[in-house]
């Protein structure tokens, strides 16, 4: 890492540059996502004035980057612009992206700093004054192994919004999975506790594969979002999830025969109020091609 503070003199070839990009040019050794941090928080000066992230820079000046101020309290999630995501959209109050499968939403035991919030917090670096109590803008949560599309806040109010929503259940997700065997019927809704809490959820049967394994293809939405709530409540049900090490492990030696190495679980659709302009924003995630890969195998049509 590089020592700051440090300056250095633009140059004819810097003309229309952006301002990280001149930065991460300059300065070797400087990552992405603290550049980022840099600029959000003022700390990169041309000619004594703040640049701004994006801003495109002349072709003559001095740059000062200065050194961040030390701040207090828990550490920080250290931001990391490999981590893969695809942004679905982004506005000042949300960002939208599709989380591939084996990505932890934060980091913890296992996972270091290869988590999305740590890709999310180096492309937004104001995430970081959202703080450890708003989840650095996180306001709901997938598996480690479910891909699909997650809402992050880029803001305080777009926070508290978002997270009155989802408890009011205004927040609509539908996710789909395969699993071994099927509810009892074509469509339904199950009603079970999780670690104690009401919990809801809502299934349609899509297709039954013509395989000699019983595998269903399921739409699922989720009323209510407790951890682990869909694949509870269909183990519950007879029917557990494909690859579903802890609720359903008698799937596994199906899911390696149909060449799956994860869980068969995809959060495909989201609808939503805008916090801030009340507009309806509404997403879809295509069935990734290892799950359809899957479907196809154990006689999907």
């Amino acid at each position: 890492m590089i020592e700051l503070p440090a300056t250095f003199e633009l140059r004819p070839e810097h003309g229309g540059r952006r301002a990280e990009k001149v930065l991460l040019r300059a300065l070797p050794g400087l990552r992405e996502g603290f550049a980022l941090m840099l600029l959000h928080r003022g700390k990169v000066l041309l000619d004594g004035r703040p640049l701004r992230r994006g801003e495109r820079l002349p072709p003559r000046g001095r740059v000062e980057v200065q050194a961040p101020d030390p701040r207090p309290g828990p550490r920080l999630p250290v931001p990391n612009p490999d981590v893969p995501l695809e942004v679905r959209h982004e506005d000042d109050d949300v960002v939208v992206v599709e989380k591939p499968a084996g990505v932890a939403m934060h980091p913890g035991p296992g996972h270091g700093a290869n988590t999305l919030q740590n890709g999310l917090v180096a492309r937004y670096p104001e995430l970081l004054d959202l703080g450890r109590a708003r989840g650095f803008g996180l306001v709901q949560r997938l598996d480690l192994e479910t891909s699909g599309l997650v809402v992050v806040a880029r803001s305080a109010r777009a926070h508290e919004a978002l997270v009155a929503a989802f408890t009011a259940r205004e927040v609509e997700k539908r996710y789909r999975a395969l699993t071994l065997g099927h509810p009892p019927t074509p469509t339904g809704l199950v009603e079970a506790p999780v670690d104690g809490r009401e919990a809801a959820s809502r299934w349609e049967v899509l297709a039954r594969a013509t395989g000699p394994d019983e595998v269903a293809l399921l739409s699922l939405r989720p009323l209510t979002g407790r951890k682990h709530q869909l694949r509870l409540h269909l183990a519950g049900l007879g029917c557990p999830i494909l690859g579903d090490r802890r609720h359903g492990p008698a799937t596994l030696p199906v899911a390696r025969r149909l060449g799956l190495g994860r869980l068969a679980l995809h959060a495909e659709a989201l609808a939503l109020r805008h916090p801030t302009t009340g507009a309806l924003l509404a997403f879809e995630a295509p069935w990734p091609p290892e799950l359809e890969a899957a479907w196809r195998r154990a006689g999907g049509g």
